[in-house]
């Protein structure tokens, strides 16, 4: 959901009417702008991850326990001038109640989509026990944030380059961005001989998040007096669970 940003410390502002004074510069190269919030996603009881318009990510903690901060649709963050940096008297307002902002930290991409995927579970759209896999029925849609996912359909092509794949999509499809890096769970070392690779939810819907099974399955090349082991007439197919997924430059 989105967080509207409040840009004053009183909880009532007595002269709204008045001229807005101008305002000045962050007080810190790590300060959030909270005017120019483009997407916020709970994590934890005590934590946030906060997106900028212009794609820098935080990851905001609260003093407290806050387990609904922004289940309001009204919810807001009130610090001086907008800046939110982890200096006292910040507190985003969800209805009648503030919580406290205790740090402010800038994050990667690869930290941002972990706590957004943690609030993607969160929320109830994945469902885990511990090492025990539950899933919800099937369902089709996108089902997740070109944050922290992406659709295999839009796929364009891909390499390994030893921290796992590089895949890259069509960035009309997918909020901009050309480059995902698609982290495993464990080694996988077929993928060097791979010649086709797929991309699979472990959810049957049409992202590939991290979430539990999803996989990428390779298909390794044939060579000359090798041959490839057949399992019901098929190729052998290597399935490699996924981590992690996560837009990156390059």
């Amino acid at each position: 959901m989105r967080l509207y940003a409040a840009v004053v410390l009183t909880a009532v502002c007595a002269m709204a009417s008045a001229a807005e004074p101008a305002r000045g510069p962050a007080p810190k190269p790590n300060c959030l702008d909270a005017r120019s919030m483009s997407e916020a996603r709970q994590a934890s009881d005590r934590s946030l991850a906060v997106m900028q318009a212009d794609g820098r990510r935080f990851r905001l903690d609260l003093g407290e326990d806050c387990p609904a901060a922004v289940a309001d649709e009204q919810a807001s963050v009130l610090a001086r001038e907008g800046w939110v940096c982890g200096a006292g008297n910040e507190y985003l307002r969800s209805g009648q109640r503030l919580c406290a902002v205790s740090a402010v930290t800038e994050i990667d991409a690869k930290a941002y989509a972990e706590l957004a995927l943690a609030s993607h579970r969160r929320h109830g759209e994945v469902a885990t026990l511990d090492a025990v896999e539950v899933r919800a029925e099937k369902r089709r849609g996108f089902g997740g944030s070109v944050q922290y996912c992406l659709n295999p359909r839009y796929m364009r092509g891909w390499n390994e380059d030893g921290k796992g794949l590089v895949v890259e999509v069509s960035p009309q499809r997918s909020g901009g961005n050309r480059y995902y890096r698609v982290e495993l769970a464990h080694s996988c070392p077929e993928l060097f001989d791979a010649t086709t690779i797929e991309l699979r939810s472990g959810l049957g819907i049409s992202a590939v998040c991290g979430n539990p099974g999803d996989v990428v399955v390779a298909v390794p090349e044939m060579r000359a007096g090798e041959g490839i082991a057949r399992s019901g007439g098929a190729l052998s197919r290597i399935q490699c669970p996924i981590a992690t997924v996560y837009p990156i430059d390059k």
